[in-house]
């Protein structure tokens, strides 16, 4: 799996990043139910066909592909003169982006920027 950083940015936010390859085609599942405001964005020098998708569980072992906030589930097909953000709409306890199609040669960066609303 895809190792996930996190790093502390201004305003109470966290910036997390994944690196998705086609031989490493899943991120590692992150933990942040109290940071409903969150907004993930893909970005990539080589997609080579690749599907990205962004997926949530409540328990960690099933996964269903969480939406933006238009209702349309989070998945992106570009390259790199195309980058994508979007909404994520639903709060769940774990959150993980895979890449659904691996791609030939795929190198994808996730940005998840999330930021808590508990006071």
């Amino acid at each position: 799996m895809a190792g996930a950083t996190r790093i502390p940015k201004e305003g109470g936010t966290f910036l997390h990043t994944w690196q998705l390859l086609t031989a490493d085609a899943t991120g590692d599942a992150i933990s942040i139910p109290g940071a409903a405001d969150r907004t993930i964005q893909f970005v990539g020098a080589n997609w080579g066909g690749a599907t990205v998708i962004l997926e949530g569980s409540l328990d960690g072992i099933n996964w269903f592909s969480l939406t933006d906030g238009q209702g349309n589930a989070i998945s992106f097909i570009t390259n790199a003169n195309n980058v994508g953000g979007e909404f994520v709409a639903e709060n769940t306890l774990h959150l993980r982006p895979r890449l659904s199609v691996g791609g030939t040669l795929a190198d994808v960066t996730v940005l998840l920027l999330s930021r808590s609303t508990m006071r």
